[in-house]
């Protein structure tokens, strides 16, 4: 059945539909507008929705809030992506947990997708120390063609946000709120510099103000968004630590600053650190070491000399296992969308052609 916009933003504004529970309906009823064209009796055998959830999704007051959020994303140039649409971000659709609407505004949606992603996190008390390494951090990032991702909270957020503006580099904010709003309102300024490379994200429609249990939900889409986190500043608890956990359970590459023995600030980063949480990172070249992108940039020249006919197919699961080296195979069948047999079928030809290479436990990456 047909989707709408409409449909896909009022699913999220159903009171009692999370994140989980949207994917149930859409999956069970095979489209947002389907959920809403299912009787009572038709929602009620989903699992995990009971009769209060079904007259939730019968009300009328979903479908016209969504009216007027499409009157906002048309008139202010917002992209909003359902977590079905092909330019939703591969990275964070791998969560179990993704918001199944996120809104983008800024200069480039594909920033979310076909761009190393780097997640910088910390403090918002930091040291001088903290703020001229996460400082050197951003600015090391932008040999290595690298989006920076943050909250745009005071602290090491801004900082990184305000230094990729400075050097531009492409920077995104990820809100706790709507786009009708900027908080704190201290930041507007760097938010709307921001726009012209890079820009905002939020899975909050425009008038969804900044409350405060809105900031750990906007924590998961900062740590899904990227191929590496990075903890600058904290102590052992708090926002960034959250970050940090969340992040390992989606499993992408965690590193921290070092910090002084003994120093509050840093003592969240020497845990992680510790309990081999994270990895020790000093500068953006101990990133880039440990994700390979050194290697993976001398194999594109060469990979595009070699394999000229490759066919679309082929070179876009080529790009998706270059971007995320030894990536196993049920990760890959995620991230490529493709039938099995017809993703068997294409591995089997790139590695007849020498692109690519099987690794032990079925993962895969580009042949040097």
């Amino acid at each position: 059945m047909p989707d709408s916009l409409q449909h896909q933003i009022a699913l999220t504004l159903v009171p009692q539909v999370g994140p989980v529970t949207a994917k149930v309906l859409v999956s069970y009823c095979g489209s947002a507008e389907a959920v809403f064209r299912a009787s009572k009796r038709e929602l009620i055998k989903i699992p995990g929705v009971g009769p209060i959830t079904a007259d939730c999704l019968l009300s009328s007051v979903p479908l016209q809030s969504a009216e007027r959020e499409l009157d906002f994303l048309e008139r202010h140039d917002v992209k909003a992506l359902f977590y079905t649409h092909e330019r939703y971000p591969a990275r964070l659709r791998q969560c179990h947990d993704c918001p199944p609407m996120i809104y983008f505004k800024g200069s480039s949606v594909e920033l979310l997708t076909e761009r190393r992603i780097v997640a910088i996190v910390g403090t918002r008390q930091p040291t001088e120390y903290g703020k001229m390494l996460c400082e050197e951090i951003v600015e090391g990032l932008k040999a290595y063609n690298a989006v920076v991702v943050s909250g745009l909270a005071f602290g090491i957020d801004i900082a990184a946000h305000r230094k990729a503006c400075a050097l531009d580099v492409p920077n995104i904010g990820v809100l706790g709120h709507g786009l009708s709003h900027i908080y704190p309102s201290q930041h507007r300024s760097i938010a709307l510099k921001m726009l012209e490379n890079g820009g905002l994200v939020t899975e909050y429609t425009h008038d969804t103000k900044p409350d405060r249990e809105h900031f750990p939900m906007r924590n998961r889409i900062i740590a899904g968004l990227c191929d590496a986190l990075v903890v600058v500043e904290t102590a052992v608890s708090g926002g960034s630590m959250i970050s940090a956990e969340l992040a390992n359970q989606y499993e992408r590459d965690i590193f921290a600053i070092p910090g002084r023995a003994h120093d509050l600030k840093s003592a969240g980063c020497n845990l992680l650190i510790k309990k081999e949480q994270a990895k020790l990172a000093e500068s953006a070249a101990d990133i880039a070491a440990a994700l390979r992108w050194d290697e993976m940039d001398k194999q594109k020249p060469v990979q595009t000399q070699l394999f000229p006919d490759l066919n679309p197919a082929e070179t876009s699961l080529l790009n998706i296992i270059r971007e995320q080296p030894e990536i196993p195979i049920d990760q890959l069948t995620q991230v490529a969308q493709l039938a099995p047999g017809e993703l068997a079928s294409l591995i089997l030809g790139l590695e007849f052609k020498g692109v690519i290479r099987t690794l032990p436990g079925k993962r895969y990456m580009v042949s040097a």
